[in-house]
């Protein structure tokens, strides 16, 4: 395993799971954390935290090179409420970019493994039931989900020109969900809404990937040799839109597709809701990854399938 890592978004959801994990292992003998916010577990002694931006490429070059950085985890992500939101645009897409260059040019950095999402293959109309990672990645609308797909293809292009020894690797995360979730995750968003709406006469199907073995995942991705390209990480199951309303003890409120995109619009334009229109289509049309790829390469199985996690997230917290 990777002994010296560092973490962007440290301080973020993600970093926040996957931190603890990091700093317990044995053979880790240094986490470095990067990030605009501080951390929680700054005084760990195993722990640095840099504050910085991931797009000042000439800060992390130096970090890495001072720290004898061997792996890099990359979490850092700006959400948006708009797909063409300019300085999330910049901090994702350019940022990972910058990102990628500073890790080629440091000698001791041998991995890099990003955080993706299975919301990148897009809620299409004609998504066969289990997406694998050779369907195109064609998400529109949703700035979170285009965001994550022009990263990907980013990455795409600037690959042939990285040094061959740099081993770089995108997990595809299914929604990540548990008790450390803050008070703006969707689930928590969702039980907040006086009703739920979803597609009439679609049955929608949904994946949640629990926060420990989404730490897991990238423990294992960190610790595997020679692990190259994108993997979906998500459950063996998948479970429908109106089990989750169920779970969440929330009411339903079937409507045409149309009419629901329509609804979203105008609630952003006439009540300044925060719910992006490109959700519609995710509440229509399934999104739900094939695991198989990242078992066969790691072995990993998630321990907790979509309703356990599910289950965990929906206990934690007032609604």
């Amino acid at each position: 395993m990777a002994k010296r890592i560092l973490v962007t978004g440290c301080s973020g959801y993600l970093g926040g799971i996957l931190l603890p994990r990091l700093l317990e292992q044995p053979l880790v003998s240094c986490v470095v954390g990067v990030d605009v916010r501080p951390t929680r577990l700054s005084s760990h002694p195993k722990l640095r935290f840099v504050h910085a931006d991931i797009r000042d490429a000439y800060l992390l070059r130096s970090v890495m090179a001072d720290e004898a950085v061997d792996a890099v985890i990359h979490l850092a992500f700006c959400d948006a409420q708009r797909p063409e939101d300019v300085r999330a645009r910049e901090t994702n897409v350019h940022g990972t970019l910058v990102l990628l260059e500073a890790a080629a040019k440091c000698a001791s950095v041998d991995k890099l493994v990003i955080a993706g999402s299975t919301a990148t293959y897009g809620a299409r109309r004609g998504n066969p039931p289990l997406l694998d990672e050779s369907q195109r990645l064609r998400a529109s609308g949703l700035a979170g989900a285009v965001h994550k797909r022009l990263i990907e293809e980013e990455l795409a292009k600037a690959l042939p020109q990285i040094r061959r020894s740099l081993q770089v690797s995108v997990l595809r995360l299914c929604m990540v969900v548990g008790p450390s979730e803050g008070l703006h995750s969707p689930v928590r968003r969702f039980r907040c809404l006086p009703f739920a709406v979803s597609a009439l006469g679609r049955r929608n199907r949904l994946q949640f990937l629990s926060e420990d073995d989404a730490a897991e995942a990238f423990c294992r991705a960190v610790q595997t040799p020679e692990l190259r390209g994108a993997f979906n990480v998500a459950p063996d199951d998948s479970i429908p839109f109106d089990e989750v309303c169920r779970t969440l003890g929330q009411r339903r409120l079937p409507a045409p597709l149309t009419l629901l995109r329509l609804g979203l619009w105008a609630g952003r334009r006439l009540f300044s809701t925060d719910i992006p229109a490109g959700v519609a289509g995710y509440l229509a049309y399934p999104v739900v990854a094939s695991n198989r790829k990242f078992q066969e390469a790691l072995g990993f199985t998630a321990a907790r399938g979509s309703r356990e996690a599910l289950l965990a997230s929906a206990g934690c917290g007032p609604r």
